[in-house]
């Protein structure tokens, strides 16, 4: 029996396949993805874990508990993790760097249409998303030199760009 992943991804095209590390590196391969994100018609990158690593085929509903996505462009995004708690629920949040997080919000593009307004702690480019990315790919968490803001998912999360 073959096994595909553990990880697949939807591309900044929207294309759902599994992470491998045939063509290139996986830490290449996940800076070569976020570097694509231009904040105009590619806006987003994610991974997850594949909850069917025997099927050749993994869609968008393949989706388990936990992922990691990116949005806006290469040059300024944000990046947000679905981690299970204590509590054994899913919890979104909004990952920073660990320095104050002073200053005016950034409004970052999620699609043609939308945006998310971050702390200027929790803009990132494509290298450093890179790296957060790489670390959840090894280890299913972000490394504790980062912030974690809970989202409150019971208000508008985006706004008109």
């Amino acid at each position: 029996m073959t096994t595909y992943g553990p990880f697949a991804e939807t591309t900044p095209r929207g294309q759902t396949g599994w992470v491998d590390d045939r063509r290139r590196p996986v830490p290449e391969h996940l800076r070569l993805m976020l570097g694509k994100l231009d904040g105009s018609a590619l806006c987003t990158y994610s991974i997850w874990r594949g909850t069917n690593p025997e099927s050749i085929i993994v869609t968008r509903r393949d989706v388990g508990e936990t992922f990691i996505q990116a949005a806006g462009s290469a040059e300024a995004l944000t990046v947000e993790v679905r981690l299970v708690g204590d509590d054994g629920v899913g919890h979104l949040y909004t990952v920073g760097k660990d320095q104050p997080a002073d200053g005016p919000t950034v409004l970052l593009p999620i699609n043609p249409e939308r945006a998310v307004r971050v702390r200027p702690n929790e803009v990132f480019t494509a290298d450093e998303a890179a790296q957060i990315f790489a670390e959840y790919y090894r280890t299913d968490a972000v490394a504790g030199t980062y912030t974690l803001r809970e989202l409150d998912l019971s208000t508008p999360q985006s706004e008109q760009r």
